[in-house]
């Protein structure tokens, strides 16, 4: 490992069941209940329930608790200390519960308290009375910065929580589903598009691929539907839930009648990993889907494989890539640039004023997870990357972009903007919800940290936001690894004589108006960078 080595990592395994989803790139709200719900954060810290923020400031009683507003008792007090407390242990992870009797108004001075301690804008909070009807999960809703930044976006876009049990089996690599992976235009007529199916998935075993629309599901038109049952219809949280799905396939004007039956399945990493034969030489191509402990050897097989054909350059297609993990990310970057990581910052945590500054994360050049664990990780050692990025090109995603051009190595990006999402999360649970509020912002060596709008396509690089690349439409007429689709095909052209596609030619592209206007159906508990304890 590097001299600036990565902090020690969770051993605990952990992970996901897929049950609430969000659009990209809208504002995020908790996550209310595992019926597929959304809601938008149209009120933040103020409004709802007894005891508001504007109440007058005062001594309240709360069951064993008391309430003096701007007078915060340390979390510890209130942790663990639940209203329906669990019984037993975590089925993901086999640890025993630690829930104690206690009661709603404590979870709530939990939060509180833990919000005030570790918030990266702590002094945005306001201050609402735990004791009143709020459940903890909708009082956590207020705890949040309702600031905005000059742009016109809220700072923190990012405030959630989930079941437990989901964070756990999504960090274990265990997804409820058919391996489908969509893109929805809620414009009428509706439209649902996929934009990939895992593999050995009910939905690839169904031959269900990239540009399928779905037209009905139980017989009724998406259109129609409605937005909860069809959510619940689409993304399970359960196994063994059976839908008839009617879906046109691309290129086709006839439709068919597919039966999926919901399965729990490992998360799909790195789902492509293979050498491109492109004006002379070989260039390695990787579909990266998620920084999940699983990626690391994922990462291993894919770069082992790219060293024996002999690539010398690589592109990293990140486009649906939402994010996870901050050690997998180092290791990622290690694993592209190799030699040229070495005794270099990965990134710096910037945490409010409350907090102990910590040294510098290095990249990581050893495996922490799995197979490879303390194993000397295989790299490229590159001075180059492509990227294919879109809008669900966030978190741990852009920290790599950012790392890696913090040290000099040049990142090309090629697609659209992405998310905007600088800040990380260290995942919080109490009585059987995970609460993620931010915690830090993410800079890299050179100091950079402010991409909150997003990494843009440019024409020149500015050493910030703007990053040298190619401006080009994400098209679901096209497998993703053929050299044909037109991102994969900008970068090769790129690479190859250092001019983008021209507008006349991609206007010779096939792009329809659903899959320009069609927004990522992404789970908010999956737009992550979570820094590893």
């Amino acid at each position: 490992m590097n001299e600036s080595s990565c902090p020690a990592t969770k051993t605990a395994a952990k992970a996901h069941a897929l049950p609430l989803f969000s659009l990209l790139p809208k504002r995020l709200s908790s996550l209310v209940s595992l019926c597929a719900s959304v809601l938008l954060l149209s009120s933040c810290g103020g409004g709802g329930g007894d005891g508001g923020g504007g109440g007058t400031p005062g001594l309240i009683s709360g069951g064993n608790n008391t309430w003096q507003a701007g007078v915060y008792k340390p979390s510890d007090n209130f942790k663990n200390y639940c209203e329906k407390p669990r019984v037993g242990a975590s089925k993901i992870t086999g640890i025993p519960f630690p829930d104690r009797k206690g009661n709603a108004t404590q979870e709530k001075n939990f939060l509180r308290s833990w919000s005030y301690e570790t918030y990266l804008w702590f002094e945005d909070l306001p201050d609402v009375n735990p004791d009143n009807s709020d459940t903890p999960q909708n009082y956590f809703r207020r705890l949040v910065s309702d600031k905005k930044t000059p742009s016109g976006s809220y700072k923190d876009n990012f405030h959630f929580y989930e079941p437990t049990e989901s964070e756990e089996a999504w960090s274990a690599g265990i997804t409820y589903g058919y391996g489908l992976h969509l893109k929805i235009n809620w414009e009428v007529p509706r439209t649902i598009q996929v934009v990939y199916a895992d593999s050995n998935s009910p939905a690839a075993n169904n031959n269900v691929k990239r540009g399928a629309k779905i037209i009905a599901v139980d017989g009724l038109n998406i259109s129609t539907m409605n937005a909860n049952a069809l959510f619940d219809a689409l993304y399970p949280p359960q196994i063994n839930a059976v839908h008839e799905f009617e879906i046109q396939d691309a290129g086709t004007n006839n439709t068919r009648k597919v039966i999926l039956e919901s399965a729990s399945l490992p998360t799909e990493a790195v789902s492509i990993a293979k050498a491109i034969d492109h004006n002379g030489s070989k260039v390695g191509y990787i579909q990266f889907n998620t920084f999940i402990p699983d990626a690391q050897d994922q990462w291993v097989t894919a770069i082992n494989s790219l060293k024996n054909a002999g690539v010398t350059d690589l592109v990293v297609d990140m486009r649906y890539n939402g994010g996870g993990y901050i050690s997998i990310a180092a290791q990622v970057g290690y694993m592209i640039a190799g030699a040229n990581t070495n005794n270099k910052v990965f990134y710096q945590n910037v945490a409010n004023s409350k907090m102990p500054k910590e040294d510098p994360w290095g990249f990581v050049d050893v495996g922490l997870y799995g197979l490879n664990k303390s194993l000397n990780l295989p790299t490229l050692n590159l001075q180059r990357v492509y990227v294919l990025a879109t809008e669900g090109t966030c978190s741990a995603s852009e920290l790599v972009i950012n790392s890696l051009r913090g040290i000099g190595v040049s990142v090309y990006l090629i697609g659209d903007t992405t998310c905007g999402k600088p800040y990380g999360f260290l995942p919080e649970p109490n009585c059987g919800t995970t609460y993620y509020t931010i915690q830090f912002k993410a800079v890299n060596a050179k100091g950079y940290g402010e991409y909150s709008d997003g990494f843009i396509p440019s024409t020149t690089d500015n050493g910030m936001d703007r990053v040298k690349g190619c401006s080009v439409a994400d098209n679901l007429t096209y497998q993703l690894g053929d050299s044909n689709e037109p991102l994969l095909a900008a970068a090769l052209q790129l690479r190859a004589t250092g001019i983008c596609p021209t507008a006349s030619t991609r206007g010779q592209q096939k792009v329809s108006v659903d899959v320009e206007q069609g927004e990522l159906m992404l789970p908010p508990t999956r737009r992550l960078m979570i820094q590893d304890r």
